[in-house]
């Protein structure tokens, strides 16, 4: 990825997180997910956890793992979003896969009722893989019950399956895979700020941004 590219993705997922993390400190609704911050996570030597240090910290994680993804490790889970309607904890964070090529994870985590039932679900997106008969030689969407770390999914739903439904993901590199990661958590509105901050002229970011009519203008990409 490219730094620019990188460090525009840094800066809007950090303050993203920063927004997100503030928010379940300070909203009674919402500090129920404390649970999930990492220190208390690691001190309880649980699985599932987001960021909850310095901010600065993150972003300077997240970037350097951007510009060179580390073979079988990770970033920390970041806040990218949380639902408005029905308080869910939306979670991504950046992968690197075998090759050392950029992928992500994303979770959506929701604790509710009285009893503090947890219930969760993610994604994974990632570049082709080089399996025999390229049965998954394209960007793509998966499900994951089991998280690149071995972490469960916390309430996960047992009887989803981990390797289907595929979805094609119309990316060509890593900053394109992360946009789309981003856009199904958050939407079309954080990729709109990333934009016009940085300029960036990428074809798939623009399409991303397009709502209403715009948004049914073919490929490629040219307008």
């Amino acid at each position: 990825m490219e730094v620019s590219q990188a460090e525009a993705l840094a800066e809007l997922l950090s303050n993203s997180h920063a927004a997100n993390f503030k928010a379940v400190n300070s909203q009674s609704d919402l500090k129920k997910y404390g649970v999930f911050k990492a220190t208390r996570v690691k001190a309880q030597r649980g699985a599932l956890s987001f960021f909850d240090s310095n901010v600065h910290q993150l972003r300077i994680k997240i970037k350097t793992f951007m510009i060179s993804p580390q073979a079988n490790q990770s970033t920390p889970y970041m806040i990218v979003d949380i639902d408005s309607k029905c308080g869910w904890l939306k979670l991504m964070r950046f992968v690197g896969n075998n090759h050392g090529e950029l992928n992500t994870e994303t979770i959506c985590v929701l604790v509710s009722g009285d009893e503090k039932v947890t219930n969760s679900f993610g994604f994974r997106y990632e570049h082709p893989e080089r399996f025999d008969g390229n049965k998954h030689g394209f960007f793509h969407v998966q499900p994951i019950i089991i998280d690149s770390s071995a972490a469960e999914l916390p309430g996960r739903a047992a009887w989803l399956p981990d390797n289907f439904p595929t979805f094609y993901m119309f990316a060509s590199c890593a900053f394109e895979l992360a946009l789309f990661s981003v856009h199904s958590l958050a939407g079309w509105e954080p990729l709109q700020t990333l934009q016009q901050k940085s300029r960036d002229e990428n074809g798939v970011l623009k399409h991303l941004i397009r709502v209403g009519a715009n948004s049914r203008l073919p490929y490629p990409f040219t307008v």
